[in-house]
């Protein structure tokens, strides 16, 4: 039988504990920001500082853009109630793959989610801190995501590690308008919170990018399931995510021309 795919919708998962972690993405780069503003360039307004600063500032917007899109993006889901018992006795249908809680038709590498309570085609998790499933559809902006991150995250410990050496040289005279407990006590959060999502974001980059390049994703893994669909390239793989234009285009978080809604709307799946 042929299935349309269905059409992309905006999309928001009501789920408490992922609006909560999302929110806190929110806080700690926010939080990140004013740091870096406060206690390491309003002191120094060096144009070396202001170009760190400024860079820093652009990788927490892609960060921020990134997250926003991989939240809000449906991430592939199959429409519902799309099984019905009036043709459960044709041929086409007696193989066919049924997903018994959205009483829907699944199509290959489908899977069900708990908390987003849909199908989503090419699941690879579910993610509280993007409150929402990473799937065909936002996996792109998920991985853009933990590298704006991962790159941000590292930027702030060199900052922050380069001010507390210098203030400590200095013996932190002149070293900013706050006291030289509180600016160390904030450059000591920073850091903790730099190091800790620096190494998370880092290894979920990088075991996202060998999923896709390995063309499995992470509860086909975790199943152990084998492929039947067929195999492409490293190359095609990336390709099939990032956008088949490469170049800058794949560090965006816009959606590739192949993945679009109207071609999704007219995509079909066979089962």
């Amino acid at each position: 039988i042929n299935a349309e795919y269905g059409e992309m919708v905006e999309w928001f998962v009501n789920d408490v504990a992922g609006i909560v972690c999302s929110s806190m993405t929110y806080v700690l780069v926010l939080y990140s920001q004013f740091v870096i503003i406060t206690v390491v360039l309003l002191p120094e307004p060096l144009v070396s500082t202001a170009i760190q600063v400024g860079v820093f500032g652009v990788f927490s917007f892609l960060a921020l853009w990134s997250h926003l899109k991989a939240m809000t993006t449906n991430p592939g889901a199959i429409p519902m109630e799309t099984y019905n018992a009036r043709f459960a006795q044709k041929d086409e249908l007696k193989s066919a793959v049924l997903c018994l809680k959205c009483n829907s038709i699944k199509p290959e590498r489908a899977h069900h989610c708990s908390v987003c309570r849909r199908c989503i085609r090419k699941m690879d998790h579910h993610c509280p801190w993007v409150n929402n499933c990473v799937g065909q559809q936002n996996q792109k902006f998920f991985i853009l995501f933990t590298l704006y991150i991962f790159t941000i995250s590292t930027h702030a410990m060199y900052m922050a590690i380069n001010k507390i050496v210098h203030c400590s040289d200095a013996e932190w005279s002149r070293c900013g308008a706050l006291s030289p407990p509180i600016s160390l006590m904030l450059l000591t959060i920073l850091l903790f919170i730099s190091l800790l999502f620096g190494l998370f974001t880092g290894i979920m980059f990088g075991t996202q990018l060998y999923a896709i390049m390995d063309d499995q994703t992470g509860i086909e893994k975790l199943k152990n399931e084998a492929a039947t669909w067929e195999r492409l390239t490293w190359k095609q793989n990336l390709q099939e995510v990032f956008g088949r234009r490469s170049g800058c285009y794949w560090l965006l978080p816009v959606m590739p021309a192949h993945l679009q809604p109207s071609k999704i709307h007219s995509a079909k799946f066979q089962v």
